[in-house]
């Protein structure tokens, strides 16, 4: 007993700010290429995930990102869904940082090439005019910033985003197109939001989030409705 005393003294206290620290970052474990590896990240706020943009964590079938199930996708939807977990990472990456890691795994030549090469393609689109051969090169554009963008690993990326939004933290991911679409119909008919109808754990952002598609969902599916009662009168 004496000796557990002792030892107990002799462990480092920990000063106020590197108690902070501890609390605000925390050793996470995510996958790299199916490997797992430590890395220090943090949560993000509310607000910070707000800055990052508008976007949703709830898979409806017009925008599935798991699985590459991306067929109903552009380019420039998909860059912009790049872009934003890019900044989710950088926020989030405390030890390695994104760019530590970035420069580490990518090369730097070829990052340079990649630069050269979107500037070249960016000047020549001021010069075209619209129609197929401006779309073409801008896939093409679109294309080569997103294997820039998401160069680090995608098991790694996810497990990134993951922690940093608080998807584990949440019933985000259980919430369906069917229960957005019900939810809004009582909604709407009892003069209340969608989210007070699915009931689970959820945070300030997942709450919007559930009011905003489902009413996407409702008028979608609405404005199917009435197209397809129009062509029955025909």
């Amino acid at each position: 007993m004496k000796f557990a005393r002792r030892a107990q003294r002799k462990q480092p206290q920990l000063s106020a700010l590197e108690q902070m620290e501890a609390a605000e970052n925390h050793l996470v474990a995510v996958p790299w290429k199916g490997s797992p590896c430590i890395v220090k990240a943090r949560e993000l706020s509310d607000l910070e995930i707000q800055a990052i943009g508008n976007f949703s964590l709830i898979e409806t079938e017009e925008f599935k990102w798991s699985k590459g199930a991306q067929t109903k996708v552009s380019w420039g939807e998909l860059l912009s869904y790049a872009n934003k977990n890019v900044a989710i990472c950088r926020d989030a990456l405390i030890s390695p940082t994104y760019d530590e890691i970035f420069n580490l795994v990518g090369n730097r030549a070829f990052n340079n090439d990649v630069r050269g090469r979107i500037k070249e393609i960016n000047v020549q689109l001021r010069e075209m005019v619209n129609g197929p051969a401006r779309q073409e090169l801008e896939a093409i554009r679109d294309s080569i910033l997103m294997a820039w963008d998401i160069i680090l690993p995608e098991d790694f990326m996810t497990g990134v985003v993951a922690y940093a939004i608080g998807i584990h933290r949440t019933d985000i991911k259980k919430v369906t197109e069917d229960m957005l679409y019900s939810a809004m119909v009582l909604a709407i008919a009892h003069h209340k939001a969608a989210h007070d109808y699915i009931h689970g754990v959820f945070s300030d952002f997942n709450i919007r989030d559930i009011d905003t598609q489902a009413m996407i969902i409702y008028e979608t599916r609405m404005q199917e409705l009435r197209e397809k009662a129009k062509r029955g009168q025909e």
